[in-house]
């Protein structure tokens, strides 16, 4: 019991599929259950066989007894006929399997059957015995009513056998015969009870990302049911951490733009008046403003593109990239950059245009600020795909796997930023459903979306 029980542990462990598991369990409950009761029937069986012929080898014995009553119907009344031999007709082949002796207590005569154990090998004793020669036979001895005479029944227990191994066939037979048969409805079974959590599992990959709405509960199973309120919980704790976050971001937001452009505004009214000597040290302060408004307004977008964007409304991308390259234009003269631009004559995609916007923006941002002067950028737009390369000064490295982490800026922090910009440009990407990639080879850097 111990070796089918750490067999089939090792066969489940192996077996990922729950489905798989559960099947081949029931299958070996069923086979040990299977296999304990033919085991049973078995030995009941052949308990009934051994009752069964031995109680037909006594009524044999009976039946010579009233033959041998008179032996002078066995024509053994002269003294030269003391043994009589009855020979073996073969008609059947179990006429061999059955044997008797029959004799008189003083000697005086016998009959006995054609190839018959001697009483030296087999010597008379009254009630059952057994006895092992070639054969294993089972031998049941009597005395005849008036004692003069004895009976001994022998019975080859291959005729037993055979009755018993034929029982045990028909019973084994249907249990095996309807092993495939079980074994199919109860896949079709565990398939249809799986059904409900397939189609939980379709709904959860067809759900976007900010989709926080609570599964239904539709009485498709106390364990189906148990698993949505589970996720049912776990998505509206999910939803409260990101609102949560999303307000704290905004909030804090809002309360630092008024004050900032307060500081900044009045910082410039100073750089404005004649003292000099403090020319310097307001300019510096009047960078530091800018750049904490820019972290401002980056945190206000980064919390506005957390949300669950529309995707009902269409625009067309080389029309959206050419309205972002002239606002952006003043800058990439400032930087004297070249660029290579290869835009569809048109190029239609779901979202909102502000959107698609935004994202843009914030890619052409990134090159510009971190292109060298004097380098080019590269701007392609196809029907699938489009790509914004820049090169990348050589003492600068970049991780890549941390691109569209918050406030990763690697060694850059010379070059003005909140490293909010590819975080916006990542969670735009999956809002719009598309799939961005990052690659840096030989100082180049590029962005390659792969538009659905």
């Amino acid at each position: 019991m111990r070796s089918f029980t750490d067999a089939l542990t090792s066969l489940l462990g192996k077996s990922t599929s729950i489905r798989r598991r559960i099947l081949i369990a029931v299958s070996a409950v069923y086979l040990l259950c299977s296999g304990i009761t033919v085991s049973w029937i078995y030995l009941e069986v052949r308990h009934e066989v051994d009752e069964l012929f031995d109680a037909e080898m006594i009524q044999q014995a009976k039946t010579l007894a009233v033959i041998v009553a008179e032996p002078a119907r066995l024509q053994l009344t002269t003294s030269k006929a003391q043994s009589l031999v009855v020979p073996s007709l073969q008609q059947h082949s179990y006429e061999d399997r059955i044997a008797y002796r029959i004799e008189a207590l003083d000697g005086s005569w016998q009959v006995l059957t054609e190839g018959v154990p001697d009483a030296a090998a087999v010597p008379f004793q009254t009630g059952f015995t057994t006895y092992q020669g070639e054969q294993l036979w089972h031998v049941f001895g009597m005395l005849t009513a008036d004692g003069q005479s004895r009976i001994l029944l022998l019975q080859e227990d291959e005729f037993r056998a055979e009755l018993r191994s034929d029982l045990a066939i028909d019973t084994i037979f249907p249990v095996l015969l309807l092993l495939p048969l079980m074994l199919w409805l109860g896949w079709l079974a565990i398939h249809r009870g799986f059904k409900s959590f397939a189609r939980l599992a379709q709904q959860l990959r067809l759900r976007s990302n900010n989709n926080y709405a609570p599964f239904p509960l539709a009485n498709e199973g106390e364990e189906v049911d148990l698993v949505k309120r589970s996720l049912n919980h776990y998505l509206a704790r999910i939803e409260q951490s990101f609102a949560r976050e999303k307000r704290f971001s905004a909030d804090a937001a809002h309360e630092l733009r008024t004050p900032l452009a307060a500081l900044k505004v009045r910082l410039q009214r100073l750089q404005e008046s004649p003292s000099g000597d403090l020319q310097q040290e307001i300019t510096e302060l009047l960078e530091s403003t800018n750049r904490i408004i820019n972290l401002v307004e980056s945190l206000l977008t980064l919390a506005k593109v957390e949300g669950q964007l529309e995707l009902t409304d269409t625009c067309d991308l080389a029309k959206v990239w050419r309205q972002v390259l002239a606002d952006n234009y003043a800058r990439i003269e400032a930087k004297q950059l070249h660029t290579e631009i290869h835009l569809e004559a048109s190029c239609k995609r779901a979202g909102a245009a502000s959107y698609w916007y935004l994202l843009c923006n914030n890619l052409l941002d990134n090159a510009i600020k971190y292109a060298p002067a004097q380098s080019s950028i590269q701007l392609t737009l196809e029907q699938h795909q489009m790509l914004l390369c820049n090169p990348v000064d050589s003492q600068h490295q970049l991780d890549i796997t941390r691109l569209t982490e918050r406030f990763y800026r690697g060694k850059q922090l010379h070059v003005q930023g909140a490293g909010l910009g590819l975080s916006i440009v990542a969670h735009l990407a999956t809002q719009l459903q598309v799939d961005p990639e990052f690659s840096y080879h030989d100082q180049r850097f590029c962005v390659q979306l792969y538009l659905r």
